[in-house]
């Protein structure tokens, strides 16, 4: 495993795990197909090549830069995911209930809009990183309760059982991130302090009244979703009024208009609530989008992460043979 076991210093560069414990979403998810195990490669120590060592001839859709700080494996990884051309549909990430192909994963390049796919695949790593009255959930809430269509029951257990792992009067906050106008924003359901927090890397007035909505409506949706005994720890328990929670609009730092960025400090802001109870990101840039991309693939909740490093490295020694 590659992990970083201490808080870093650099906002924009956040380990996405510890091992502890009605619009239409921008797709590119494709069919799963069978995948044979890619072959080992014993990569024993971490390799010490740098950016200089990647060949100019490498036809990349994100380079990466020394400002990144990736290390060798990190380096010989990134080239595999953003390698223009090898297949889009090959499958990187399998979390289980969900996936990433490297199509989708090349959204994290620099002025790219960040598909749904990604935050996915951010919201099921975080789930199973997180204690169980933290509800990261997946975009197919807020699809739903913007697009005023009811899930089929399979649908609410499948998420129940994946993302919504405590019982609702036990929960201490919801993450839900939001879609509206080909914009990426968060939304947080406080329950202690009994708020709804829209958190927007991108505030514009004359949207600010949709992006509510939308929020009042996911929290609509959740009560209704949460009815029922199975859904309290007990007789007296007190089921909590997400719709009826005071709003609030934290002031946070805004990216440059035409960054496309959104996305990127929806993920951010996740990662930081995960693992410092806070979502004071101050900045996000390409190394940002750099890291995220290689840590969703090489950490260890990545059931496929093994065979992407070796299929890395293995493409990697065909290229510069």
């Amino acid at each position: 495993m590659w992990l970083v076991t201490t808080p870093l210093a650099i906002d924009s560069k956040v380990d996405l795990t510890t091992d502890d414990q009605t619009e239409k979403i921008p797709w590119r998810r494709s069919v799963l197909a069978g995948k044979e195990p890619a072959a080992v490669v014993n990569i024993g120590k971490l390799v010490s090549m740098t950016v200089q060592d990647i060949p100019k001839s490498m036809n990349l859709v994100f380079r990466p830069t020394d400002d990144m700080n990736l290390s060798g494996v990190e380096l010989v990884v990134a080239t595999y995911i953003f390698m223009r051309h090898l297949p889009e549909s090959e499958i990187l990430i399998d979390i289980g209930d969900c996936y990433a192909t490297r199509g989708a994963l090349m959204t994290l390049a620099s002025k790219m809009e960040v598909v749904d796919d990604v935050l996915n695949t951010v919201v099921c790593m975080l789930t199973l990183a997180s204690n169980t009255n933290a509800w990261f959930l997946p975009m197919t809430i807020m699809q739903a309760a913007v697009g005023g269509r009811s899930l089929t029951s399979a649908n609410i257990r499948s998420i129940r059982n994946n993302y919504m792992r405590s019982k609702v009067d036990q929960v201490t906050r919801v993450y839900q991130p939001m879609w509206c106008d080909q914009h990426w924003y968060l939304m947080i359901i406080d329950v202690r302090e009994q708020k709804l927090i829209y958190v927007d890397s991108l505030r514009d007035p004359r949207e600010a009244d949709a992006r509510k909505t939308a929020m009042m409506r996911v929290a609509l949706y959740l009560e209704g979703m949460t009815l029922g005994n199975s859904w309290l720890s007990g007789d007296g328990a007190m089921r909590p009024r997400f719709f009826a929670f005071k709003y609030e609009e934290p002031d946070v730092p805004q990216q440059v208009a035409d960054s496309m960025d959104c996305g990127i400090w929806v993920a951010q802001w996740m990662i930081r609530a995960h693992m410092w109870q806070d979502y004071g990101v101050q900045h996000v840039n390409a190394a940002t989008r750099m890291r995220l991309a290689v840590d969703l693939v090489m950490k260890s909740h990545n059931q496929l992460a093994q065979d992407s490093v070796s299929e890395a490295f293995a493409h990697w020694q065909t290229e510069t043979a």
